[in-house]
C-alpha cells in the first residue's frame, strides 16, 4: 500500500470503507474474543502481512493476539511472555525494522523459506499512558511500507479503545459484584444483630417475669409466715406479761403449761415456715435451670 495522502481517490475510498466497516464491527463487540474474530475477518483487507501480533497493556492485565493466514490465537489471561525485541520496544519505544525473525514468532504459523525477503516491523504506541506493542511480518509478496502506518495507527486506536472499554466495564462489574456481596454481608450481619437484640429483649423480659414471680412468692411466704407466727408469739408474750401479777405456784401450774404449749405450737409453725420456704426456693432454682 502507498501513503494515504498519495492514494488515488478510488483506493482511498476502498480503504476508508474497509476501515469503517472494521471499526463498526469492533464497536459492536462485547468481549475480547469477538474483537479478535473481527480482526481475523477484516484486517487482511486493510494491511498486507503474514503475521500480525498485538499486545495491549492495561493496568496489571495483558491482552495479546496473533493473526496469521486464516488462523487467530489470543491470550486473555496475561500469561504470554514478550519476545526480546518486544521488551526493547516497550522500554525504548523506538520503531523496529529488521530481517532477524524470531523462530518462535513464525513456528507452526508460516515457513520462513516460503517467504521472499521477510521483514519484521515493530512499534510501541503509547495511548493515554497505556502501551500497545504491534509486530507485523511481511515480505515482497505481501509488502508493507511506511505509508501503511497511518491505517495501522487507526486500527490500533480502534482496538485499544474497545479493549479499554471492555476492561473498564469488566472492572466495574467486579466492583459492583463486590459492593453487592458487601451489601449482602452487611445485611446478614444486621439481621443477625437484630436477632441477637430481639433474643436479648426476650431473655430480659423472661428474666424480669421470673424475678417478679419470685418476689411475689417471697412476699406470699413472708405474709403467710408473719400471720402463722404472730398467733403463738402473741400468746407467749401475753403469758410472760402475766408472770408479774401471779405467784410462783400459780405460774407453775397454770402459765408454764400454757407457755410450753404455745412454744411448741410456735416451733411447729416455724418448721412449717422453713419447710415451705425451702420448697419454694427449690422450685425457683429448678425453674432457672
Amino acid at each position: 500500500m502507498q501513503n494515504l495522502s498519495q492514494n488515488t481517490p478510488q483506493l482511498y475510498r476502498i480503504t476508508y470503507e474497509a476501515y469503517s466497516k472494521f471499526a463498526n464491527e469492533v464497536n459492536r463487540c462485547s468481549d475480547l474474543a469477538e474483537v479478535a474474530e473481527v480482526c481475523k475477518t477484516h484486517l487482511k483487507y486493510l494491511l498486507n502481512f503474514h503475521i500480525i501480533r498485538m499486545t495491549i497493556f492495561q493496568g496489571d492485565k495483558l491482552f495479546t493476539f496473533e493473526l496469521f493466514g486464516n488462523s487467530i490465537w489470543y491470550d486473555l489471561k496475561g500469561e504470554t511472555e514478550l519476545f526480546p525485541y518486544e521488551d526493547e520496544l516497550f522500554k525504548r519505544g523506538i520503531p523496529l525494522i529488521t530481517n532477524e525473525i524470531p523462530d518462535k514468532l513464525v513456528r507452526d504459523k508460516v515457513g520462513l523459506n516460503a517467504l521472499y525477503d521477510p521483514v519484521l516491523w515493530g512499534w510501541c504506541f503509547d495511548k493515554n499512558e497505556r502501551k500497545v506493542l504491534v509486530s507485523l511480518l511481511a515480505d515482497q509478496n505481501k509488502a508493507f511500507s511506511v505509508g501503511d502506518v497511518d491505517i495501522l495507527k487507526l486500527m490500533v486506536d480502534c482496538i485499544q479503545a474497545k479493549f479499554s472499554e471492555i476492561y473498564l466495564k469488566r472492572q466495574l462489574a467486579i466492583q459492583n459484584q463486590n459492593l453487592s456481596d458487601a451489601y449482602l454481608t452487611i445485611k446478614e450481619k444486621n439481621e443477625e444483630i437484630q436477632r441477637i437484640v430481639l433474643n436479648q429483649k426476650e431473655t430480659i423480659k423472661a428474666r424480669t417475669s421470673e424475678i417478679v414471680l419470685k418476689n411475689e412468692k417471697l412476699l406470699h411466704i413472708s405474709a403467710l409466715n408473719a400471720h402463722n407466727v404472730r398467733e403463738p408469739l402473741s400468746r407467749i408474750q401475753g403469758i410472760i406479761e402475766l408472770f408479774e401479777f401471779m405467784d410462783d405456784e400459780t405460774c407453775r401450774k397454770e402459765l408454764v403449761p400454757k407457755l410450753i404449749s404455745s412454744a411448741r405450737e410456735m416451733d411447729e409453725v416455724l418448721k412449717e415456715v422453713v419447710e415451705m420456704a425451702s420448697k419454694e426456693l427449690t422450685e425457683l432454682k429448678a425453674a432457672e435451670l
